[in-house]
């Protein structure tokens, strides 16, 4: 996902991998346990079509969606936004009351699948990340919004 998508997300490959095994450990330990981050992952056949992060931010009543990635071969059907309505029953059932996410810029497609989805943006930019050119849009949504029936 980082190598094979990397121009759409703001951590490197090469950051990740630098990184002590612990801490990747760890991310999902705590993830399994559900309490303050998550994992999700859309499954067809015994095969990966999509994973999702979400951790509870400081303000307790806030969740951040991160690292959404879906296979080229699950694109186009629905799985990015069940992905994000897993992650807004998650944050629901801690008593969070919206999802805030970060998207490059130039991720077009990403952009326009959040705010279908019902986020909005902020007007907030961010850097891309050291040694990397860009910005991205920090993006904000209800959490009753990403529930709510299309």
């Amino acid at each position: 996902m980082l190598r094979d998508d990397a121009t759409f997300f703001s951590s490197r490959y090469d950051d990740a991998v630098r990184e002590p095994e612990e801490v990747w450990r760890r991310w999902v330990a705590e993830a399994e346990e559900g309490t303050s981050k998550a994992l999700f992952v859309a499954e067809e056949d015994g095969v990966w079509l999509g994973v999702v992060g979400a951790f509870v931010r400081i303000n307790p009543n806030e969740v951040h969606l991160v690292a959404m990635w879906v296979d080229p071969r699950g694109r186009g059907r629905g799985i990015a936004r069940l992905l994000i309505r897993a992650v807004g029953t998650w944050a629901q059932e801690r008593g969070a009351s919206r999802v805030l996410l970060f998207v490059q810029e130039a991720n077009v497609p990403a952009r326009t699948l959040y705010e279908r989805a019902g986020f909005e943006q902020t007007g907030e930019l961010a850097p891309v990340g050291a040694g990397r050119a860009g910005f991205k849009r920090l993006l904000v949504a209800p959490v009753d919004r990403l529930l709510a029936d299309d």
